[in-house]
């Protein structure tokens, strides 16, 4: 394993630990990644994958409002860019 997982805090956690049925990530879950060295890349997989449990320190739920917060965004800049194209005030 060469890549970005090779260098992950939770390379050697117990996968059942990102697989709660609490509603929130433990503390410990959340002390890993914090800490962890590829956050900013796992953070990036995990909104690319739709997988079940914590990724990146967020629930499949957080990870979905991330989702659709970009989703909202790129329409609203769309229509921003279209606006400016037909010469209409931002």
């Amino acid at each position: 394993m060469n890549d970005w997982r090779s260098r992950a805090a939770c390379k050697d956690v117990d996968p059942d630990l990102f697989f709660q049925d609490t509603g929130r990530p433990s503390q410990r879950l959340t002390r890993i990644c914090r800490g962890c060295p590829v956050l900013i890349t796992c953070t990036f997989d995990a909104l690319r994958r739709n997988d079940l449990g914590y990724q990146a320190g967020l629930s499949k739920q957080e990870r979905d409002r991330v989702r659709r917060w970009d989703r909202q965004a790129k329409v609203r800049a769309a229509a921003r860019t279209a606006r400016q194209g037909l010469g209409e005030p931002s």
